[in-house]
């Protein structure tokens, strides 16, 4: 063959079902592989192996590249799955690879094709750079193969400890490890590792976040989204010149999982967020989920686009399921309580129940335990949505109106109910926990001047272990009080912050003619339905409501 008139195709450019006696001339190129030697360019290695296929005279040559893909699986790499695929039905007579580190890096894996899947199918095996051929093998060549694969996969093993040391070391640091700037945001032309507020992108964030608090479902949001022809998080990537990681398939395609996967993002509070997920291990490239405590957050790294406030909110929120009972039911059977109503007697929660008879709406709550034959609630205690809807939004009501005409009264009563000190005592709580810690830095030093006295000779061994003795046990007790002081103090902020966080809630609302999912998840934490006392018409049902931050506010 002429290295002039030689034209090797790609294998996406072939119909493979019309070729047989195919030469598969394979190239792989890791990420990895493109920062330690660029002689394995895949530019380069489709110089070497066209060579050797000019020389050889290999028929129906066809390229087949993994570029940035590792080689540590078969299965994550398209190129080659391909190629075995035709292997394994026959169409394959040749197998070029610049290496055997190029085959794979898994030592399973590189000897199951060369040693069974290969010969199985009489498929010539060449490897250039190692000098191997299996037609031309000797049984040297054949013995040291398995120690080949094995230092590949060792040099692979090592490889990625390295780089996930780096990674490691990096996250940790607080630097941010996602490439890929999230919906909302984009790169800062100064300094690209920062982020900065794309406008159109942040507005559509926060009307999504203010959707979802309105009670509107992930699928109607992306519906509305796509209606109004706004550009998918993918779309906008592409538009602000990023590359997106993948397109959907139309401009303003909207899904849910859109939708969910934006309002869970913390970057959105101005946060760095690292360690959300794993690799199972080098070989085994499958995505593993870290639980939240594990991961390392580093906060107001740059802007936010959503309040804490809202983002706690929502996250309350997507966690309980709010769409209805049956899809006969629409307008006027929304789960208005969905995950706050609570069993008085057993603790779990009430299902919601849509229900319409003659005409009339008769949805209701009831015990999820009540129907069970194992362990099952003895209450069979039930709320209309209508009658818990009455109460709570006059209960609400009722609290607005304390709120706005004798605030300082309310406030006194939740002084009370958390016994929370005035201003004047917590001060002097302070004061008298600073003089607490610099008497028991004191003490250390007047034990160290007198060992240094027992040491000269000044102090007598006896009078200095009397002495020590006592200052020990001072600073003992100012220990614990230091313990007790800073819990005390700390549970005091806690308390005046969630008082402060609930009276910011509250004072944006005033009368309410009906109740919305927006008040009731804003400021109720849970409703407890408890064992009703009577019969029929001297039917009692008693109802505790907790509030946000604050809780029941029953005396």
């Amino acid at each position: 063959m002429n290295n002039r008139t030689l034209t090797i195709k790609d294998y996406t450019q072939v119909d493979l079902a019309q070729v047989e006696e195919i030469t598969v001339v394979y190239c792989r190129l890791s990420k990895d592989d493109k920062n330690l030697n660029e002689s394995d360019s895949i530019a380069n290695q489709k110089k070497i192996l066209r060579e050797v296929v000019e020389k050889e005279q290999l028929v129906n040559p066809i390229y087949f590249v993994d570029d940035g893909i590792t080689g540590t699986s078969l299965s994550y790499r398209p190129a080659i799955s391909r190629a075995v695929e035709l292997v394994e039905a026959g169409k394959v007579n040749n197998f070029i690879v610049k290496d055997l580190s190029r085959l794979a890096r898994n030592y399973l894996d590189s000897g199951k094709l060369i040693e069974i899947t290969f010969p199985e199918n009489d498929v010539r095996f060449i490897a250039v750079s190692d000098g191997f051929d299996s037609s031309k093998q000797s049984d040297n060549d054949a013995n040291l193969l398995p120690l080949r694969n094995l230092f590949n996969e060792w040099y692979a093993r090592d490889t990625s400890k390295k780089i996930r040391a780096v990674k490691e070391a990096k996250a940790k640091a607080g630097e941010r490890m996602t490439s890929n700037v999230i919906y909302g945001y984009k790169r800062d032309p100064e300094n690209p590792k920062n982020w900065m507020i794309d406008p159109v992108g942040a507005e559509i964030v926060q009307r999504i976040f203010s959707e979802v608090k309105t009670g509107k479902s992930f699928s109607k949001i992306a519906r509305e989204l796509e209606q109004d022809c706004v550009e998918t998080p993918s779309r906008r990537r592409l538009s602000l010149g990023e590359h997106p990681p993948a397109l959907s398939l139309g401009l303003y395609n909207w899904h849910r999982t859109m939708v969910e996967d934006i309002i869970g993002k913390m970057e959105y509070l101005g946060h760095t967020v690292n360690g959300r997920t794993r690799r199972k291990s080098f070989k085994d490239k499958t995505i593993i989920q870290l639980p939240k405590e594990e991961w390392l957050i580093f906060e107001h790294t740059h802007e936010a686009i959503i309040d804490q406030d809202t983002f706690d909110i929502v996250q309350k929120m997507r966690q309980h399921k709010r769409v209805l009972g049956s899809p006969r039911f629409e307008v006027g059977h929304e789960n208005l309580f969905a995950g706050l109503v609570f069993c008085g007697t057993c603790g779990s929660k009430h299902y919601y129940c849509a229900f319409e008879k003659n005409g009339q709406n008769l949805d209701h709550y009831k015990c999820s335990k009540y129907s069970r034959t194992i362990d099952r609630c003895e209450n069979a205690h039930y709320i209309r949505k209508a009658d818990l809807e009455e109460i709570v939004l006059a209960e609400l009501n009722q609290l607005l109106k304390v709120i706005n005409f004798d605030e300082p009264t309310f406030l006194k009563k939740l002084e009370k109910k958390f016994q929370l000190e005035s201003s004047k005592a917590t001060n002097r709580q302070r004061q008298k926990l600073l003089a607490d810690e610099r008497r028991y830095e004191e003490i250390d030093r007047i034990i160290q001047r007198l060992y240094e006295d027992s040491l000269s000779g000044k102090l007598t061994d006896g009078r200095f272990m009397k002495m020590s003795q006592t200052y020990e046990e001072e600073q003992t007790q100012l220990i614990d009080a230091i313990s007790v002081a800073k819990e005390t103090l700390s549970t005091q902020e806690n308390q005046s912050l969630d008082v402060s966080r609930f009276m910011d809630r509250v004072k944006k609302y005033t009368q309410q003619e009906a109740l919305s999912v927006e008040i009731v998840n804003e400021l109720i934490d849970k409703i407890i339905i408890h064992k009703p006392e009577g019969t029929k018409r001297n039917r009692i049902l008693t109802i505790d409501i907790h509030y946000n931050f604050i809780g029941d506010l029953k005396d």
